[in-house]
């Protein structure tokens, strides 16, 4: 039977409290000079916290059994931590590689309004711009702002919940679409809600960004991302593919039932099915960088990062933040985004008074989860920032 934990974000303050008490602990002895007490106090820390770090592995591996994770923590002034567990691919037992790349999926929303917000600060278009002014043929087109699409506040509706889509996807996985393509399933719909009036996760939002950004720069949102973010960044290995085919290694993407711990394999897809909404592929080194890019606005000023998590609203739908700003969201007192799709969970999150990162890559999605959105990537960083917050 499975283990399954309170869906509040509250749990994160239990954990913390129950992990404080090992570091505490750890540090208590009595003998030796003083600088010998502190250096072997500063070393029983660093081990209770790599102990803390392990057990929380090993309960989502014991909750859910997913065949593989890749986990990191960095944190100021101490050692950073990476690690490799489980299996990438389960038919020929291949470990999983800590210089594994996987596809991100909605940790890509990030990046796409990270560059909107870049375009805001260089003084190519304002948050308030109606998306009507760049893309023809938006329902609400005249009503909907940059900033609503950002926050997930538009009205328009889940391109990839449309049943023409979902048709043609699962008849082949590996089609291939245009952002066009994409949208014109949301605009087929009228929209539910005027804009600004309630939070509604949608795929639609991010991809419509990704056509703004090419709009006003003329360029692809590939060429784009790369000049504005990941080379700034140095994330060598983070790409926005127009194909399944990833740099190995590459881990095989996976379901696990929640209650039987059965895995099955899922087909790859074509990113360009997810376009500027989840597209872009990764690793763990270089989420570990993004995580602090992001949650920190290391490519932002000071005031437009301070808007974009000021933008928030709770989260009524979708991914389980507290609340969500633009293109990024709040877990207790971290900020950061998540992903999930098709045999691939991924959480980024970071914690700018700690000046603490933690990114965690599954290549498994849950198959009758207790809960809908459940993120097992998340289920995990929740239980290392516990960790991290007791120390």
């Amino acid at each position: 039977m499975s283990m399954r934990f309170d869906s509040s974000r509250r749990r994160l303050a239990r954990w913390a409290g129950a992990a404080a008490l090992a570091p505490w602990l750890a540090s208590c002895g009595g003998g030796g000079s003083s600088n010998n007490s502190v250096a072997l106090a500063a070393s029983a820390a660093a081990t209770s916290r790599e102990a803390g770090y392990a057990q929380a592995v090993d309960t989502i591996f014991s909750a859910y059994h997913p065949p593989g994770i890749l986990a990191g923590v960095r944190v100021s002034g101490e050692a950073p931590w990476t690690r490799a567990f489980g299996q990438a691919d389960v038919a020929s037992a291949t470990p999983m590689s800590l210089a594994s790349t996987f596809p991100v999926r909605s940790i890509t929303k990030s990046f796409t309004v990270t560059l909107l917000l870049q375009l805001v600060q260089s003084g190519q278009l304002s948050l308030d711009d109606k998306v009507g002014r760049y893309i023809a043929g938006v329902p609400n087109g005249n009503l909907i702002s940059l900033a609503d699409l950002a926050g997930n506040q538009s009205g328009l509706v889940d391109y990839s919940s449309q049943d023409g889509f979902i048709d043609v996807f699962f008849a082949d996985t590996l089609h291939v679409w245009t952002p066009q393509q994409l949208v014109a399933f949301s605009f087929a719909v009228t929209p539910p809600f005027l804009p600004g009036e309630q939070y509604q996760y949608s795929n639609t939002n991010t991809v419509l960004l990704g056509m703004v950004i090419e709009a006003v720069t003329g360029q692809a949102l590939g060429g784009v991302l790369s000049s504005l973010i990941f080379k700034p960044l140095g994330l060598t290995g983070t790409s926005y593919p127009s194909s399944a085919d990833l740099p190995a290694p590459t881990p095989t993407p996976y379901s696990v039932d929640v209650n039987t711990f059965a895995t099955e394999q899922q087909p790859l897809i074509s990113p360009t099915s997810l376009a500027g909404s989840g597209a872009i592929a990764s690793t763990l080194a270089d989420l570990l960088v993004w995580g602090d890019a992001l949650g920190q606005g290391t490519l932002l000023s000071a005031a437009l990062q301070t808007q974009r998590k000021l933008r928030s609203r709770d989260v009524t739908n979708g991914p389980e933040y507290d609340r969500y700003g633009l293109g990024i969201g709040q877990i207790g007192n971290w900020w950061g985004h998540t992903g999930s799709g098709v045999g691939f969970q991924i959480a980024t999150m970071n914690l700018v008074s700690r000046s603490a990162t933690i990114s965690v890559l599954v290549n498994a999605t849950p198959q009758n989860p207790p809960r809908r959105d459940l993120n097992l990537a998340q289920e995990l960083f929740e239980r290392l920032a516990a960790v991290v917050e007791a120390a």
